[in-house]
């Protein structure tokens, strides 16, 4: 990573953010990742919803709010009343000179505060204009709140596939729908930019929940729509086939297997668990064996992996080269040594709460360090000089302050 004084690869790049929550801020913050000024229109007294989500009961307790600093980190915050005529006109002076808007406003909102595409367009044909929805841009859901919840996991069907078998299913992580869906804006954004360089011509970009949660689970979608025939869920024991469960081991850690090629693997596997006779027991020597004897294969592996502890078997299975992992706790997770080794990982400084780490974003570009990750901006922290940028004077700005138009961190 390259200090904030180097020459990034989107450098050049003025981006303006008027989006809330994860899905289009996590676009913008690889973007700022790679060096553009992304400033971040937000509202008055409250800002982004996000700075205060963290709050929620049942989310891991905080005083950092560590959803908004994930997603908000290097960018500029003004605070801005969108709907008072003035404060529409410092909005439309920050347009002329951008390359990108982002928004994931809803469609009708975006219409009440002149957000639409068209309008911005009129204002600057050469931008690129990209719009995340919950539910997309058409339809008779198209005016629906969305949230990575219910758009990407549920009308998916992966939540269809992940429930178990009996009892309910937790919930998914924050913003775990969210982030994948911000890549694919990434990419619509990048798209855009390149058709602008082809075309010199502005263009709109634009996805939504609805179709990453289908892009997601496109591959059983597509059973669906090939017209195959989807086979009754089965409680573990009787499942289907062993090479994909989770097994729990003597210390009551979990492992999961993804034991995909079995027939390359099958004999390496018998050797890892010191289960050879597997392969001269007529029950479970070849595929069609193991299939029909299936229940009693799970209870058998079930039964070897539970006399040994995690590391035991992690060993075995490393030594074997069989495709396995732990199931990982946070702590484990945020602290594994291969992100660190691939800087998924990495050194955060920050002004509040001192040395840190947070994620990357999960992409590399040879000789294109990204910037080092800094503090994501206080509520209107950057407003005096992103309105100094764009031509007003120290009086103008304090006019706008008084008249409440606008709002300054002090």
């Amino acid at each position: 990573m390259t200090d904030n004084s180097d020459t990034p690869l989107l450098g050049d790049i003025r981006v303006i953010e008027v989006a809330s929550m994860v899905l289009a801020p996590s676009a913008c913050v690889v973007l700022a990742d790679f060096g553009a000024e992304v400033i971040k229109v937000e509202p008055l007294q409250t800002g982004d919803l996000n700075r205060n989500w963290h709050k929620i009961h049942g989310l891991p307790v905080s005083d950092m709010a560590y959803p908004f600093q994930m997603d908000n980190r290097n960018k500029k915050s003004i605070a801005l009343d969108l709907k008072s005529e003035d404060g529409y006109e410092v909005f439309r002076r920050l347009v002329v000179n951008a390359d990108v808007l982002v928004t994931n406003y809803r469609l009708k909102a975006l219409q009440r505060l002149k957000l639409e595409y068209e309008t911005i367009r009129a204002i600057n044909p050469r931008i690129v204009y990209a719009l995340a929805t919950g539910f997309g841009e058409h339809g008779e859901e198209r005016h629906k709140p969305g949230y990575d919840t219910v758009c990407y996991w549920s009308r998916s069907a992966i939540e269809t596939q992940v429930f178990p078998y009996e009892g309910w299913l937790s919930a998914f992580p924050y913003g775990a729908g969210d982030h994948p869906s911000g890549m694919t804006l990434f990419a619509a954004i990048m798209t855009g930019l390149y058709r602008r360089q082809q075309t010199s011509e502005g263009c709109k970009v634009s996805t939504s929940l609805l179709a990453n949660g289908a892009w997601a689970n496109s591959i059983m979608l597509q059973a669906q729509l090939s017209g195959a025939s989807f086979k009754d869920k089965r409680p573990r024991d009787n499942a289907y086939n062993f090479i994909s469960l989770h097994y729990p081991t003597r210390d009551n850690r979990l492992l999961k297997m993804s034991m995909i090629n079995s027939k390359k693997d099958w004999r390496p596997f018998c050797v890892a668990l010191s289960r050879t006779d597997f392969l001269d027991d007529e029950r479970f020597s070849t595929d069609a064996a193991r299939v029909k004897n299936m229940p009693a294969l799970i209870r058998e592996v079930s039964a070897t992996f539970a006399t040994q502890d995690i590391a035991y078997w992690q060993s075995k299975l490393e030594q074997h080269d069989i495709p396995h992992a732990i199931v990982a706790t946070y702590e484990e997770a945020a602290n594994d040594k291969q992100k660190a080794a691939n800087d998924i990982v990495v050194p955060l400084d920050h002004p509040e709460y001192g040395q840190m780490r947070t994620i990357n974003s999960p992409f590399e570009v040879s000789g294109a360090d990204k910037i080092k990750p800094g503090a994501a901006p206080g509520l209107g922290e950057h407003t005096r000089e992103v309105l100094g940028g764009i031509g007003y004077s120290e009086d103008e700005i304090q006019q706008l302050l008084s008249d409440d138009c606008i709002q300054q961190l002090e």
